[in-house]
């Protein structure tokens, strides 16, 4: 494993909780009922358009677009204040210093990624930041592949670490390992259900991306 490709939302920026509370100014102002967070990690999928339809939203009465703008200007308000997950921005920097490239992968629109990642000091640790170029939310399989293309990686020389079953679909689209964690937009059940490791706090992440040199020269 040569490099570390993130998920942004969930993963490092502690949003959830945001988000959910995002969607609930959207849906009062639309007149559809509430959700919990556990609602949302249970049903929390990609592309987001499939995440409303799953709760059961008609988009011939409230089309995605108008939830989708609605609930950026919410978040985008919000975001900084969010904050990174405890522990992400040392997990970071130890494996800047541990000599591990690291970049950023995430489905937010890129202009907005960008900031968030100046604004919160994960950039001079980056060597790539890449989103979407525009609001749709939708999948990253494309600009994963433009990202390890232009990095000169293969999939098998990446870990991504991300918090929801699409980034372990990802995963496997590029060939690469894959970690998961729990605190983000979905639920432990569904991660566990993916096949791939789940680690409980950056401390198991850190001991599962940086084995041992014993660990590393067993047999």
């Amino acid at each position: 494993m040569k490099h570390i490709v993130w998920d942004f939302n969930g993963t490092l920026l502690c949003d959830a909780q945001l988000a959910v509370d995002a969607d609930n100014a959207v849906f009062a102002q639309l007149g559809l009922p509430a959700i919990t967070v556990e609602d949302y990690r249970a049903h929390m999928t990609m592309p987001v358009r499939d995440f409303y339809a799953a709760l059961g939203v008609d988009y011939a009465v409230h089309p995605y677009e108008t939830i989708s703008r609605l609930w950026l200007d919410i978040f985008n308000a919000g975001a900084l204040d969010a904050g990174l997950v405890p522990g992400a921005l040392c997990a970071v920097r130890t494996l800047h210093a541990a000599g591990y490239t690291q970049s950023i992968l995430s489905a937010s629109y890129e202009p907005s990624l960008r900031a968030q990642c100046d604004a919160l000091g994960l950039t001079p640790y980056m060597i790539a930041i890449d989103g979407l170029e525009d609001e749709s939310a939708a999948r990253k399989t494309a600009i994963a592949r433009r990202q390890l293309d232009r990095l000169g990686l293969r999939g098998g020389d990446v870990v991504l670490v991300g918090d929801m079953l699409a980034d372990a679909e990802l995963a496997r689209e590029m060939g690469a390992d894959c970690i998961l964690v729990p605190w983000g937009h979905n639920d432990l059940p569904r991660l566990v259900g993916s096949g791939f490791p789940v680690a409980h706090s950056f401390d198991e992440l850190l001991r599962l991306l940086m084995p041992s040199e014993e660990g590393r020269n067993a047999p």
